[in-house]
């Protein structure tokens, strides 16, 4: 038994040592093929959480247009620097606290007592509000500061750039006084609003919004014009990415001149010529601070221009032009200028008409001023009414047929000019007597 127990495991032996053999032939034979490498069971990533469409959608619209581009291109979104203005979403509203997505790497709280009435802003509403602080209690933001008027507060406002809340009480020679809840300021005349009303009295007993210009141990000096001029730069960005051509809006007279005025359309200025209000001399322009009806003409961007008119040319003398002056009829006029070309007559206020010099009288004329002179009463015929280019032909012939022929032959050589949309354009670098 033992003998057997000894071969079986001398030839177990044996076959251990079979292997070597194969390995000296496979030297000159084919390579055996590699063994197969066992399956590796593949890790499945976890799901995350959900994504709430509505949320993303609200953050996506408080982002400004910097922090969108930086997020679709991989970066995260930058905090905002205290003093700056900035815009978002109300996220979430507990008993002290509002929350606002303002596109930063966390949401903004905005303390809801200083809000003059918190209790109408609901989740989703827009908010406009400045940066208050960023730091490791979050990103603090304010609408303004008010409440107690402390000077270390105002202090702040002046570093940050940020508005206070004040309420006007008197005025003095040379501006107005302030109430800045208990702390007193100054607001120089010319720093009262960007375009101020004629009677500085109206603004006695309003409460306004300012910038601290100046706060020095004794003396705080506020200005609501700086603050209404950021707001006017932030609108004016806004507006020149949406205006556009034929949009009718109101607007508010800023500036009178000579040749127009220039109307503020929400942040921007357009000029609306003298000639979309009236015709001669004596066109009565709007006055500073008046609100007009305008429409968009034309906007050159490259130039920063906007050419305005009145709203559907309602409004002034040529809104009606074509049914108070008849072609054919006759009326009474007055000579307002004199021409080497003709005279102008005034019609009606605001309007005025041209005779050409071949139509003052039935014989030849070497010179208007040899027929007619200005202040002169005339009795004139209506040869055409051009509405859209704001003219009007007259002759004072009365053997001349209708007179249209001259008025259009003269019209066809002005034709050739660029036209200023006027009589003025009529004028040249001829003399006016």
């Amino acid at each position: 038994m033992t003998d057997r127990i000894r071969t079986i495991r001398r030839r177990k032996g044996e076959k251990k040592a079979e292997p070597e053999a194969p390995e000296v032939v496979a030297e000159a034979a084919e390579p055996a093929p590699p063994a197969p490498v066992p399956a590796v069971p593949v890790k499945r990533k976890p799901q995350g959480p959900r994504i709430d469409a509505a949320a993303l959608e609200a953050e996506a619209k408080a982002m400004s247009a910097d922090d969108l581009a930086s997020l679709m291109s991989g970066a995260a979104p930058r905090d905002p620097e205290p003093g700056q203005q900035v815009t978002g979403v109300v996220a979430n509203i507990t008993d002290q606290t509002i929350f606002v997505s303002i596109g930063a790497k966390a949401e903004a709280t905005l303390d809801r007592s200083s809000m003059a009435d918190p209790d109408s802003v609901s989740i989703g509403d827009p908010i406009k509000a400045f940066v208050l602080s960023v730091g490791p209690r979050g990103i603090q933001i304010t609408e303004k500061i008010s409440g107690s008027g402390s000077r270390e507060m105002l202090e702040e406002a002046h570093r940050k750039r940020v508005p206070v809340e004040g309420k006007v009480v008197s005025r003095n020679p040379g501006g107005f006084n302030v109430d800045l809840a208990g702390v007193k300021a100054f607001c120089p005349a010319s720093q009262i609003a960007r375009f101020p009303e004629e009677d500085g009295d109206a603004y006695t007993g309003r409460t306004m919004l300012f910038l601290v210009t100046e706060c020095k141990e004794r003396d705080v000096v506020v200005s609501a014009r700086a603050f209404e001029e950021v707001e006017a730069a932030e609108a004016a960005t806004q507006a020149w990415d949406t205006v556009a051509e034929g949009d009718v809006t109101e607007g508010t007279v800023v500036s009178v001149q000579d040749f127009g005025v220039f109307v503020d359309i929400g942040g921007v200025q357009g000029l609306l010529h003298k000639t979309e209000i009236g015709q001669g001399p004596d066109v009565e322009m709007p006055a500073k601070g008046d609100k007009v009806n305008v429409r968009v003409k034309s906007i050159d961007k490259g130039k920063d221009r906007i050419s305005l008119s009145l709203k559907d040319g309602t409004a002034g003398p040529w809104a009606t032009a074509e049914t108070d002056f008849i072609e054919g009829d006759k009326y009474p006029g007055t000579i307002s200028r004199v021409v080497d070309f003709g005279a102008f007559v005034t019609l009606s206020e605001g309007l005025e008409g041209l005779i050409h010099v071949s139509e003052l009288a039935d014989h030849r004329v070497d010179h208007p001023r040899s027929v007619v002179k200005v202040g002169q009463a005339v009795e004139v015929r209506v040869v055409e009414v051009d509405v859209e280019r704001k003219r009007i032909g007259l002759s004072m012939k009365k053997n001349s047929g209708d007179g249209r022929n001259n008025w259009k032959a003269h019209q066809g050589k002005q034709g050739k000019k660029q036209s200023l949309g006027t009589f003025a354009d009529l004028l040249g670098d001829l003399k006016i007597s």
